[in-house]
């Protein structure tokens, strides 16, 4: 089973849409962005449509305070982690808000993301790997070589995987299928002039069920 979150949520409608479509995760994104909400907006989104699907906050470089600050009133299933957090500041989010936490990882860059992967073992529930853009932290709607995933899961261990960047509803069924992805993050691929668009979100969501239901077939028949 593929699992999908969909990231930078801004409306009542949207995250209703979602939890209608069974989605795992919802994405609230708090670091600058043209997607960005504040606690306030956040928390008022989630308290609107009860039982919504596990909410995920992303940050970049945050301080301790301003996660307490926003923990304290957004009820964020998980902290999920853009900038060059240090596998420390990693530990000590997870031991004081008792929370999971995901790091993002570039691929494409300088860095190496095996020995990156490394360095956060342990430390971290998932790793969610993104389109390296050296202006941008993730959203940047670009997709990195998927021929890397199977490396990229193989490093992961225990951890979660999660594939992230230029993901859409043309090129989902690849991901799902060939590269077999059991987690994905899609933001600007479900977006039509900068808004989520329910129809492409809902084409994703119906792309990937169909897949698997495809390959549920063809595992009884084997």
């Amino acid at each position: 089973m593929t699992q999908i979150k969909i990231c930078g949520i801004k409306r009542t409608e949207t995250l209703a849409l979602l939890k209608e479509l069974e989605v795992d995760f919802v994405g609230l994104v708090f670091a600058s962005s043209k997607r960005k909400v504040d606690a306030q907006t956040a928390k008022s989104l989630l308290s609107s449509i009860p039982d919504h699907p596990p909410a995920v906050g992303v940050f970049v470089n945050p301080s301790i305070e301003e996660l307490d600050e926003i923990l304290s009133q957004v009820p964020l299933a998980v902290v999920q982690l853009h900038g060059q957090e240090s596998p420390a500041f990693c530990q000590e989010v997870q031991e004081r808000f008792s929370i999971p936490v995901w790091k993002a990882l570039s691929v494409g860059g300088e860095s190496d993301a095996a020995s990156e992967i490394e360095r956060y073992a342990g430390v971290v529930h998932a790793f969610l790997f993104d389109t390296y853009d050296p202006s941008m932290a993730g959203g940047t709607g670009k997709r990195f070589s998927w021929a890397q995933i199977p490396k990229l899961q193989e490093s992961c261990g225990e951890a979660a995987c999660v594939i992230a960047g230029g993901i859409n509803t043309d090129n989902v069924g690849e991901l799902v299928g060939r590269y077999q992805a059991k987690m994905i993050d899609v933001s600007s691929g479900v977006e039509t002039d900068g808004e989520k668009d329910a129809s492409k979100i809902q084409a994703l969501v119906e792309r990937v069920k169909a897949h698997e239901h495809a390959t549920n077939n063809d595992s009884g028949r084997a």
